[in-house]
């Protein structure tokens, strides 16, 4: 059953202009509000959501931040008692915040703890079916490990027994070859989640530290992410409470799903998946945040203010999502590239972006960086639609569109 936007749900909306935005003009932050608030009316039946977050940043012109501004639309979930959409309000980022596990690495390989080059042979020699592939490879996703969220033992977890706590340990396994049953090795570049289970514990033994304190260490507390929070587990009650409720409305069939004419995620469909652990997710896209948050943090990363010169050069190197093959920027030809973590991709009529889309069971984080404009849009939602309903990129369109410099 799809379901309707809720009475006065588009008209439920704050409009905010942060305090470090003195130069965003009002006309600015009025315009940005009304394209949140036509982008919700419009999609919000067909993606089945309820509210949207944004925060759009510019250049700086000092030493400090540039100007900001932030806007909200909706309520936090389909109950009549649910709450405006607001600053305080959480979401999952899902795999935007794939980008602090390859920070870490790159901030351990500029301390000389390791190399990206490493294999997973020295670090963790308990895999050795994997002895040969690279940190690097792990980030770039050009690792050829299988993705277990994509396995029939993930989906049965998720539907079964949502609240359980696994270890990376466990999800590792499930995709870990025996020699029965096991998910075929991929070549070239492949999307693997597993990637970055893998790649939080090589940075944990590295560093002789857990990952949860590294993200504190190396990312939260030297951004001043105040509203960023990473937890390997479940949320303790008090961020749970902040976080929208997220639904999973997505009946298409897992990568791994043979002959499929029913989702394995099918009984998940329509469920509110707020109060579920994230340890399926970790270091692959666990953090929950708010839009104004994961803009801060893609400031420092796109603004070189994380890693040492050398070391981001290495994060924005690209592999070309088609071939796999190491490509120096993005073409016609090849119009989407594959960095540590991060993507970049052409978007036409608007350019050369990078960007990143992270998905949970009931939440979608998306940042657009228009490079050329030093304009970055950071939106926030809560739901995971069928993959043809997903018009996300619209709200960040809507968004560029009522903001960009006049030509």
């Amino acid at each position: 059953m799809r379901h309707a936007v809720l009475p006065g749900l588009a008209c439920a909306a704050l409009l905010l202009v942060s305090p470090a935005a003195a130069e965003a003009t009002p006309e600015q932050a009025a315009r940005v509000q009304a394209a949140i608030d036509g982008w919700l009316a419009e999609r919000g039946p067909a993606e089945k959501v309820t509210g949207i977050a944004a925060y759009v940043s510019f250049a700086s012109v000092g030493p400090g931040p540039g100007p900001g501004i932030e806007a909200f639309a909706g309520r936090t979930g389909r109950g009549p008692d649910d709450p405006p959409v607001g600053r305080d309000t959480l979401f999952a980022m899902g795999s935007t915040s794939k980008s602090f596990a390859a920070a870490i690495l790159l901030k351990l390989e500029a301390e000389g703890l390791l190399s990206i080059d490493d294999t997973l042979g020295k670090w963790l020699p308990q895999y050795p079916a994997w002895s040969d592939v690279s940190i690097r490879r792990l980030l770039d996703m050009t690792s050829g490990i299988p993705n277990y969220t994509e396995t029939e033992a993930m989906s049965r977890i998720w539907v079964e027994d949502p609240s359980r706590n696994l270890t990376a340990e466990e999800l590792i396994a499930l995709v870990y070859p025996t020699g029965h049953d096991d998910p075929p090795a991929t070549t070239g570049y492949h999307y693997s989640n597993t990637n970055y289970i893998l790649a939080a514990l090589v940075a944990a033994k590295a560093a002789n530290r857990p990952y949860p304190q590294l993200v504190e260490e190396v990312i939260l507390g030297p951004q001043g992410l105040h509203a960023t929070f990473y937890d390997p587990g479940t949320y303790p009650p008090e961020l749970v409470a902040r976080m929208a409720h997220g639904y999973f409305e997505n009946p298409a069939c897992a990568e791994l799903q043979p002959d499929c004419t029913q989702s394995w995620n099918a009984p998940l469909i329509g469920r509110d998946v707020r109060d579920n652990s994230s340890s399926w997710a970790q270091a692959a896209g666990g953090a929950i945040a708010t839009a104004r948050d994961v803009d801060g943090w893609m400031r420092a990363v796109f603004g070189g203010k994380v890693v040492p010169p050398e070391q981001q050069a290495e994060w924005l190197g690209l592999v070309s999502t088609r071939t796999g093959a190491a490509i120096t920027d993005v073409s016609p030809a090849d119009p989407q590239g594959f960095a540590l973590g991060l993507v970049k991709g052409t978007m036409a009529p608007y350019g050369d972006v990078w960007f990143y889309q992270g998905e949970t069971l009931g939440f979608r984080t998306l940042y657009v960086w228009f490079e050329a404009d030093d304009i970055l849009v950071t939106v926030q939602t809560n739901s995971q639609p069928a993959d043809d309903e997903n018009r996300l990129q619209d709200a960040v369109i809507a968004i560029y569109d009522a903001v960009k410099p006049a030509p």
